[in-house]
């Protein structure tokens, strides 16, 4: 009589594969394509999925629609701007309402960085974007504080 046996891997290919954390899904939002296509490289090299919008109500739409981790939304934009759609997106119902929101943010604007704070953005990164500005701000909002709190993207090379 055989005894029909499912062999799992418990190789280094197996732990590898278990302590890796899923990719993190983030929504660039810029009205300009050098900057959504920067960031969303950025993202790429921290092994997060990125997903682009080019306006306000385009991420409306997509966050009302998606499964996203954070948002990276440009402060100004025609039409719905950064703050309008902050705030829409905000008014939306749980979970999707309570989605950390990163504003994109032109650098010595402490009056704008203000209004976007008392509308509930996660945080600011200034323009122009750098890697490993993106980056802290997704790690900052997307861990918890704390000891052992840990990246889940590698290091850039």
């Amino acid at each position: 009589m055989s005894e029909n046996r499912q062999v799992t891997s418990t190789g280094p290919e197996r732990r590898r594969e278990a302590a890796e954390p899923p990719r993190k899904r983030v929504l660039i939002v810029d009205d300009h394509d050098v900057s959504r296509r920067v960031c969303a490289d950025y993202c790429d090299l921290f092994d997060h999925a990125a997903e682009t919008a080019s306006s306000g109500d385009e991420a409306l739409a997509a966050v009302s629609s998606g499964d996203f981790d954070v948002v990276v939304l440009n402060v100004h934009m025609p039409e719905m701007g950064g703050l309008k759609a902050l705030q829409a997106i905000r008014e939306l119902p749980a979970p999707l309402g309570e989605t950390p929101i990163i504003g994109l943010a032109a650098p010595g604007r402490a009056d704008e960085a203000q209004r976007w704070l008392a509308a509930g953005v996660s945080g600011l990164v200034a323009k122009p974007v750098t890697a490993s500005r993106l980056f802290a701000a997704i790690r900052s909002v997307l861990e918890p504080p704390g000891p052992g709190a840990r990246s889940w993207a590698p290091s850039p090379a």
